[in-house]
């Protein structure tokens, strides 16, 4: 059964619990005021993300768009497997800072 998708934001983070996928994607991206820093640089915390898709790295990869043209910059931690494969598969690593 999947999983709601929430942002936390914890010690300076937004920590991501559930499902980021094509089916909690749309909603999480129309509430990203409600839960994305301003002004700050951003660091995502995406360890307690049970299962992601190609839907959910778009929206990261489009955040970073977003952030960047604020004059932001993007991190992304603890990202699974799953999520690193299809960033790999898709040649895009390189397009969010992993650490």
């Amino acid at each position: 059964m999947p999983q709601a998708l929430q942002f936390n934001a914890q010690n300076g983070e937004v920590v991501v619990h559930g499902d980021l996928d094509r089916n909690t994607v749309p909603k999480a991206w129309a509430e990203r005021q409600q839960w994305l820093p301003q002004q700050t640089d951003v660091v995502i915390n995406l360890e307690a993300v049970s299962h992601v898709d190609s839907a959910g790295l778009a929206m990261l990869i489009r955040l970073r768009s977003e952030l960047v043209a604020n004059q932001q910059t993007l991190t992304l931690r603890n990202l699974n497997k799953q999520l690193q494969q299809f960033a790999q598969v898709s040649g895009v690593e390189g397009l969010v800072s992993i650490s």
